[in-house]
């Protein structure tokens, strides 16, 4: 067991993984927020977090929530919290020269904003690592979770299809694409009751 992180793997089939990938390249693309502003709904700002959000169809959307649901008891006993509910799945495409700075996703007395619900954060990784020369793959791009500042970071390898979960205050990154396109979907439990 690793104390950073919970690795699912197969948490998606590769049949289902491929087709959300195949949907995330049709989608229209606009650049993903930094939250933790003034602003609601956050701000883009290309120097903390450069990447793609894709407006997926509704109905993969709920699909991938109702399988992400299921995975709620299992991550709340693993982490020790309560978990309500997720957020709604993030769709995202890093391209070469993609980033998001070291941050942190919630659960932090320094956040005051709806952000500070978030207790556990879910990536589901859909894009597999490889050489630049093999097709579908990309270089670089790694998830860092870090345990405290002076710590040297803990790069996440895993298996497209497979869910990594780690606590939202864990201090973490996702370093430059140097080739490729990453597909991931990430998301966050919270332990607030979920707005209607």
């Amino acid at each position: 067991m690793n104390s950073l992180y919970l690795a699912r793997r197969v948490f998606l089939d590769e049949a289902t993984t491929m087709e959300v990938v195949e949907e995330m390249k049709r989608c229209h693309a606009a650049a993903a927020p930094v939250y933790g502003g003034e602003k609601p709904g956050g701000a883009v700002n290309p120097y903390i977090r450069k990447v793609s959000r894709l407006a997926i169809a509704p109905e993969i959307s709920e699909r991938i929530k109702a399988l992400l649901m299921q995975e709620k008891d299992q991550l709340a006993r693993h982490f020790g919290v309560e978990l309500t509910h997720c957020e709604e799945p993030q769709f995202l495409r890093y391209e070469t020269g993609d980033f998001f700075v070291m941050h942190q996703d919630g659960n932090t007395p320094m956040v005051h904003d709806h952000t500070r619900f978030r207790k556990v954060s879910v990536s589901v990784y859909l894009s597999q690592q490889g050489e630049p020369s093999a097709p579908g793959t990309y270089g670089g791009g790694e998830l860092v979770l870090y345990s405290h500042y002076s710590a040297p970071g803990e790069r996440v390898f895993e298996p497209r299809g497979t869910l990594v979960a780690f606590r939202s205050e864990t201090t973490h990154e996702v370093l430059p694409i140097t080739h490729g396109e990453r597909y991931v979907i990430v998301t966050w439990f919270r332990s607030d009751e979920p707005k209607v």
